[in-house]
């Protein structure tokens, strides 16, 4: 729309600018419209009109453009600040396990990479996320074999962090090592 309107002024400002335009006008055009039947006193009030015409039309023009304009700035603006809190989220979630704020620790949600059947006191977790962690208490479990298993890591009391395997309701103390 907005293209539209600045096509058409600039497409019509020339033309209506000049001080008699039906001068201009080749014969076949002035018969088709009638033209050559008016009289200089109605061609003058043609011209008039559509030059007021005009103006009303471009001021028209210049308040969609600037609603549009506006429309588009406040759109952006809106989505720039989606973008900036998903980047801090996105870092938050990078930087979790190594974070000293108890108010900053949120659960991660991630699958351990490759083969899974349980811990036995030394194991380290490769994530998906690329976070790394480690067990860090002497428990073991053991579960049926599986490929990436889905995993919760939720934060414990005295900065202490346990990861929970979905599905079963046993948990392990770990450490974020990366």
């Amino acid at each position: 729309m907005k293209k539209l309107n600045i096509l058409l002024l600039i497409i019509i400002s020339p033309v209506f600018a000049g001080n008699n335009i039906f001068d201009k006008m080749d014969k076949e055009t002035a018969v088709t419209t009638g033209v050559y039947k008016l009289s200089q006193s109605e061609r003058a009030a043609l011209l008039e009109w559509l030059n007021n015409s005009d103006k009303k039309t471009e001021e028209v023009s210049r308040k969609q453009i600037k609603q549009q304009v506006k429309s588009e700035i406040i759109a952006e603006t809106k989505q720039n600040k989606a973008i900036k809190e998903e980047i801090i989220r996105q870092d938050k979630i990078k930087n979790m396990g190594f974070s000293k704020e108890e108010s900053e620790r949120e659960e991660i949600h991630s699958s351990i990479i490759g083969e899974f059947k349980g811990w036995q006191g030394k194991n380290i977790f490769k994530l998906a996320n690329g976070q790394i962690w480690k067990q860090a208490e002497k428990t073991s479990f053991y579960i049926p074999k599986r490929s990436n298993p889905k995993i919760t890591i939720k934060p414990k009391s005295l900065r202490t962090w346990a990861l929970y395997v979905d599905g079963f309701g046993r948990s392990v103390k770990v450490k974020r090592i990366k």
